[in-house]
This record gives C-alpha cells, structure tokens and sequence, in this order.
C-alpha cells in the first residue's frame, strides 16, 4: 500500500515519467499508475526533441544519455510534390544559440530510459491501473481502480494525455479535445535505396498528403504521412493493411524518393488522430493537477509536444520546492506555463493549416508564399526553443 505522504501519477508516458523521476531526486516518494499494460503503454513511431526538450533533460541529468539514442536533425528541407524545393532551414547556428541539439528518436527508446532512470531512483511503476474515481479528502485523496485497488496519497498528478481520465473527474466542466482535421500514421522501413538525409528532416506537400523522413547513415527510413480524415473515420482504429494501401496511394503520384519509402509500406499499426485542446480555464485544483497533453495537448506539426511535458515537469517540481503547500505550487505553475503552451498550441494549429490546403490556386499560393514566410516562421520557433527550464525553472518564459 502507497504511503499516505506519497505523491500519485497517472500516466506513465514522457510527462507522467518525468516528473516522477524529477520529484524522486527532490525527495519525494512517487507512485505512477499506468491504464495501459506495459507492451501498449511504449506504441507509437517516432518523435523529434528540439532543443528546449533537450535542455530540460539536463535537469534529470539525462540530456547527453538520450541524445546518444537518435538522429541529431540538423535542418528542415521542404518540398512540393514535384520535388521542387520551396525551402532549406539550417539549423545549426540556432541550435548553438540554444545550447542543446534537435534529436529525432524511436518514442520506444525515448520511454525506455525514462523508465530505467525512473526505476533506478525507486520510483514505484504499475501497469493495468485504470482510474476510475478520486475521491478528495482533507488530507489527501483515495483512488480507485478499475482492477479494484485502492490507493492513497498526498497528491496527484494527471499525465494521462488528451483524453485525460483524470481532467475528466477533477474539472468536469474543462472542454473537450478538438479534432484538428488531420491524422498521423507512421514508422520505419529498410530502404537500402533511399540515401541518408544528412541529418536534414524530409519534408513533403504531396498531391494527396504531407510526408515526412530522416535517414541516417546506417539505419532504416524513418517517416510519417500525415493527411484529412473524417474524425468518425479516424477514431474508429482503421485497419492496418488499408492504412498501408491509403499510404501508397496518396504518394503513388509524388516524387521520389518519397514514392518510393511509400509504395514500400506494407503495413501500419495504426493511425494517429491529431487532437489539440483550447483554452483550459484551470489545470489543477486543491488535490489534482494536470501536466503535458492532459493541460494541453499539441498537435505534432510545431514538433513540440514531448518538450512542452519535460519542460512541465521541471517547473512544477520547482515550485513545489520553492513553495511546498501543493496548491500554491500548483497556481505558480500554472502561472510559468500557460501564455508558452498556448502560444506553441496556436503556431502548430497555423502549421497543419498549411497541411489542409486544397485546390489548384490554394497550393500555387501556398508553394508561392512559404519561401517568403518561413524565415519569419523560423524565428518563432529559434524563440521557443531558446528557453532553458533547466537554468530558470521560475522565470516567466518570454515566449
């Protein structure tokens, strides 16, 4: 049985991970509560850590560690469906600025260092969890599982995603996530043919859909589709061989060697509905507190998401040290991470727009336009990713 004193999480993905191994090294006994069994709790492709992401790490002392698992991603090269280019974003330079590079890594390698880390500081980790009710006393709060256990602790902390369980229950009244539209797939193909990127992630406004891939020297193609589906569609788990087949499809008629890493696809776990949230009036009451997509979710296109939940968990484990009660903790978090997570959440929405573009003067303006506005783009993201929540946990970030 958990000690009363102990602090719960629910969710056991990069933000429920994070923050515990963050409260264990400032002494905090930590439970996390996983619905999922441990084989599903580690499905997904890939992601990119940016620099901001990579930065955080250095408060676990895990920076270094995880970098050495994935692809450092060097620049961002953007493509039509002739395989024209329509622009080059080198990197490097504002990478230097920031101090830490972009990584794009298997999500799986990315979990599981999470996971040892968090093992190696005790931290207490159960699969098969499924919260079901919190019942909040003076002291603390009870919960219930859908397995029948029962468990008590000071706090907790909901990092159960979009479709947060624990939202649901603590703030009834908090919207609902918002379809944007769009729909993911992705994963990893050995594509001896396909030449290695250079560090460079491929990015393509196909005919049908947007397409994406890195390869490194030695080492399979890692790529994502992203394109318009019905939200009944999306949510309904398409079948795996259709999604492979709706793949060679959409990029049948794009360049190579796009056409090629698609028409090589023969299946596809499962599809990904891109969900975002708006504005959530509050991310926490007297007992409970939300962290990463439960607060608010961003959709991939600002390739934030994963750095936005490292980065809450170092800020909330800050004000807890700084302001102990959990309720003052909690309001000062909140405080540091609403205006940066709303603004990361408004420029990806404004990025999958540009995804959703149909008809032929819709796409000439788009190919017309994008050159000349990226390098505004680019700043934007050069500001978000400049931030430091290991240096300044505290400060007010200025973007």
């Amino acid at each position: 049985m958990p000690k009363q004193n102990s602090i719960a999480i629910t969710g056991a993905g990069i933000a429920g991970l994070s923050l515990a191994i963050r409260l264990r090294q400032t002494g905090h006994a930590v439970q996390i509560y996983e619905a999922r069994q441990q084989d599903a709790a580690s499905e997904g492709a890939f992601l990119t850590l940016a620099p901001n992401g990579i930065n955080a790490l250095r408060a676990f002392g895990l920076a270094e560690h995880v970098s050495s698992l994935g692809i450092p991603t060097t620049g961002i090269e953007i493509l039509n469906a002739a395989g024209r280019r329509l622009a080059l974003l080198d990197e490097r330079e504002a990478q230097r600025h920031a101090g830490a590079p972009s990584i794009t890594l298997r999500r799986s390698d990315r979990l599981e260092a999470l996971r040892q880390a968090a093992s190696t500081l005790g931290v207490d980790l159960r699969y098969g969890h499924a919260l079901v009710d919190i019942d909040r006393k003076a002291d603390g709060v009870t919960l219930r599982f859908g397995n029948g256990e029962i468990a008590h602790a000071q706090w907790l902390a909901g990092c159960d995603g979009v479709w947060s369980r624990r939202r649901r229950l603590a703030l009834p009244t908090s919207p609902e996530p918002l379809y944007t539209g769009l729909t993911g797939t992705g994963g990893f193909l050995d594509c001896p043919h396909v030449p290695a990127t250079g560090g460079v992630l491929r990015l393509m406004f196909g005919e049908s859909a947007f397409f994406g891939y890195i390869k490194a020297k030695e080492g399979p193609v890692f790529w994502f589709d992203s394109f318009t589906l019905d939200e009944e569609t999306a949510i309904g788990r398409p079948d795996p061989a259709a999604l492979a087949a709706r793949t060679r499809m959409q990029h049948a008629g794009d360049a190579a060697p796009v056409r090629n890493i698609a028409a090589a696809v023969t299946s596809v776990p499962r599809a990904y509905p891109v969900f975002d949230m708006g504005h959530l009036p509050r991310w926490f009451d007297d007992r409970v507190v939300l962290l990463g997509d439960a607060a608010h979710a961003v959709s991939p296109h600002a390739g934030q998401g994963a750095s936005m939940a490292i980065e809450d968990a170092v800020v909330l484990a800050a004000c807890l040290a700084a302001y102990g009660a959990p309720g003052r903790s909690f309001r000062a978090y909140e405080t540091l991470r609403r205006d940066r997570v709303e603004h990361i959440v408004r420029i990806s929405r404004r990025r999958g727009a540009k995804k959703q573009a149909k008809g032929r003067v819709a796409l000439f303006l788009r190919d017309l336009l994008l050159p000349l506005l990226l390098p505004f783009d680019a700043k934007t993201t050069q500001a978000v990713q400049r931030y430091r929540a290991d240096l300044d946990p505290l400060a007010r970030p200025a973007a």
